[in-house]
């Protein structure tokens, strides 16, 4: 009996100290995992968004940047501003890339304050409206959406002697 009752004690002795492992393992999991999570930098993608034409062992950074630009000019060269400008202007515009890849027009970097700004802020989003698709950028192999500003130049249309602007 004497025997039984020791052998008894031994036994939930073990049983208790694994049930205690378990949960020790499970916190040291969650701490292990919310450390990882902390050093990850959120700011960056791990991979850029990809244009046609940009590889991955280009540099990823400068190809999108370009290619950006690019198709930003592309889509504001046909149209002429529909308000006086007497000379270069510049604007700071927030592009989103989403995770399916889709590049849209988020509004520019500072609130619009005024009317010209106003007014370039409605230009932009008709305009900008849907830039393309490409490939979206990734965080740990997991597509992600992305934010990027970008500079526009805005020109003055000079009129010609034929009164054709350009």
């Amino acid at each position: 009996m004497m025997r039984l009752t020791i052998l008894l004690v031994i036994m939930i002795g073990a049983i208790t100290a694994s049930c205690r492992t378990e949960v020790q393992k499970k916190q040291e999991a969650s701490q292990l995992a919310q450390k990882r999570f902390q050093e990850i930098d959120l700011s960056q993608p791990d991979k850029y968004p990809l244009f046609d034409g940009c590889g991955e062992l280009d540099n990823a950074a400068n190809c999108f940047f370009e290619k950006l630009q690019e198709q930003v000019v592309l889509k504001l060269n046909d149209h002429h501003l529909q308000f006086e400008m007497s000379q270069r202007d510049s604007v700071m515009v927030q592009l989103l890339v989403d995770k399916k890849g889709n590049i849209s027009y988020q509004g520019l970097q500072s609130d619009a304050v005024n009317d010209r700004e106003r007014k370039i802020d409605s230009l932009l989003r008709v305009r900008l409206k849907h830039i393309c698709k490409i490939e979206p950028a990734y965080k740990q192999n997991v597509p992600v959406n992305s934010s990027y500003l970008l500079p526009v130049i805005l020109k003055p249309a000079t009129v010609q002697p034929d009164g054709l602007s350009n």
